[in-house]
């Protein structure tokens, strides 16, 4: 992952939960402009899409401004560590410190370009 912790998260994300994706996913997009979409899905609720603006502060030092959500902005520092899940380890990117992704309760993994 090129220099995620220094440039930015920048790409499609989405939360690393194995084979239970499938029921439940979220992604996050990351554009290389400072915009952004997190996409939230269950099979159970349906979905809901959360735009906003990121930049990178400082090295893994990352801060989301949500859009008309009126969601407060907030500042994340990042991590990439090892994540283990039932179709086996990977690299994940999370808040340091913390077992998921900002709004999210799972980190998250790179899926392709934004």
């Amino acid at each position: 992952m090129d220099d995620v912790l220094g440039r930015g998260p920048i790409g499609r994300w989405r939360t690393a939960r194995g084979t239970a994706t499938v029921l439940v996913g979220d992604e996050v997009i990351f554009a290389p402009d400072g915009t952004g979409l997190l996409r939230i899905h269950s099979v159970a609720f349906g979905g809901e899409t959360l735009g906003f603006r990121w930049r990178m502060l400082g090295r893994a030092h990352l801060r989301i401004e949500p859009v008309d959500a009126g969601e407060d902005a907030v500042s994340l520092h990042l991590e990439l560590r090892p994540h283990e899940t039932d179709t086996g380890p990977q690299t994940v990117l999370a808040e340091a410190g913390n077992d998921g992704f900002w709004l999210l309760l799972d980190p998250l993994e790179r899926i392709g370009d934004a």
